[in-house]
């Protein structure tokens, strides 16, 4: 139990809850009005409020309230209810969630635990260009564009991750797809993320990949952040070492504004997520920086090479199969950072020390024999 201070009042908050106004029966079936709290929520904010971190549910409409505001909820009649009580009491479930690809991606293991182990349809709210990944996954019912579509439907409770996973010391000691199960108190049965590639795309994939001679490796030109991506001049020498040992390599990601190397098939900056997709399952290998794309590799089962620097790579890839991740520990005295040397960092040195050659090795580790 934490307390939630403010103008010298406290008010007891359980690690995880929600509020659910009083008088209102057991089983809300066509209103909701419930607060979820995680624990990183739950905490001092007299000195520093952080913003949006409470999501509320009331009569089917979605809102942000902040922890200074729960003294006057529960003057109008709220309380605090276990979230584990909450959900048994509910049949559909809204679970809010921003950030990245990645964190997409490995929420979904615990979203489908949700479905599961609580009996709950579940449906997610998250950026527009992540909606259409979460198609006819098993154990999503629906998915909507964050902030809009989903304001006039009505839940029984409503689960908001935004933010939830991004600071304090369990961010730095265990895997995000656990942090996420333990907030939706759920028990994971895979780490590994959860996607379906539909037939008509795999079918597309294969004839836009036909000209092509396999076995093809993929390569993510850009992380989400300078400081995560590999350096150019390594991603071209690791393709020339790729290309003598008779492997066609493909660029994918962002735009990439450097020259493309020879007899390299440039699909950078032109491809939805599904269409990378399932142009990825097609792959003999896809090597990745720590961001979206190594998730999605991972989930359509491709063998991949994750390749790390600030972050340590036990915290993304623990549990995933076929995955090898590539770090050159100690190439830099703040390592890892977290990303917490951003500003600062002129140059990824923690990147620039991974040699190509370590990468081509760590890929023959998860190629199937014969590949």
């Amino acid at each position: 139990m934490k307390a939630i201070l403010r103008s010298g009042r406290s008010l007891r908050l359980p690690a995880s809850g929600v509020l659910l106004q009083r008088g209102q029966p057991r089983k809300l079936a066509t209103a909701a009005e419930y607060v979820y709290l995680s624990a990183a929520h739950s905490r001092r904010v007299e000195l520093q409020p952080p913003p949006r971190l409470v999501g509320l549910v009331r009569d089917g409409r979605y809102r942000h309230a902040a922890p200074w505001q729960l003294d006057e909820l529960t003057e109008q009649g709220w309380r605090i209810r276990p979230l584990p009580e909450a959900l048994d009491a509910a049949d559909r479930v809204l679970v809010i969630r921003n950030m990245g690809l990645g964190d997409v991606l490995m929420l979904t293991p615990a979203l489908q635990a949700l479905h599961q182990q609580w009996q709950v349809s579940v449906e997610v709210a998250t950026y527009a260009r992540y909606v259409p990944l979460l198609w006819g996954l098993p154990g999503i019912a629906m998915a909507h564009v964050l902030g809009t579509n989903y304001q006039a439907q009505r839940f029984d409770a409503a689960i908001d991750l935004n933010w939830a996973v991004e600071s304090g010391e369990e961010a730095q000691r265990r895997p995000r797809q656990d942090i996420f199960a333990r907030l939706l108190h759920v028990r994971l049965n895979q780490r590994r993320p959860i996607y379906r590639v539909a037939d008509s795309e795999r079918h597309w994939a294969r004839q836009r990949l036909a000209q092509w001679h396999p076995p093809m490796v993929g390569i993510q030109v850009h992380a989400s952040c300078r400081q995560r991506s590999y350096p150019a001049a390594r991603i071209a020498t690791l393709t020339e070492l790729l290309q003598a040992e008779g492997y066609t390599v493909a660029f994918l990601g962002e735009q990439w504004e450097d020259s493309t190397p020879p007899q390299v098939l440039d699909l950078t900056g032109c491809l939805s997520l599904r269409q990378a997709a399932a142009l990825i399952e097609q792959m003999a290998a896809m090597i990745c920086p720590d961001s979206g794309l190594l998730h999605l590799a991972v989930a359509v089962g491709t063998a991949t090479v994750g390749l790390f620097g600030p972050i340590p790579p036990q915290l993304r890839t623990a549990g995933y199969p076929h995955c090898q991740a590539v770090t050159a520990a100690g190439a830099c005295p703040h390592q890892p950072c977290f990303d917490s040397r951003a500003a600062g960092c002129r140059k990824p040195y923690c990147m620039q020390a991974i040699e190509p050659q370590s990468v081509i090795e760590a890929m023959h580790t998860v190629l199937p024999s014969g590949s």
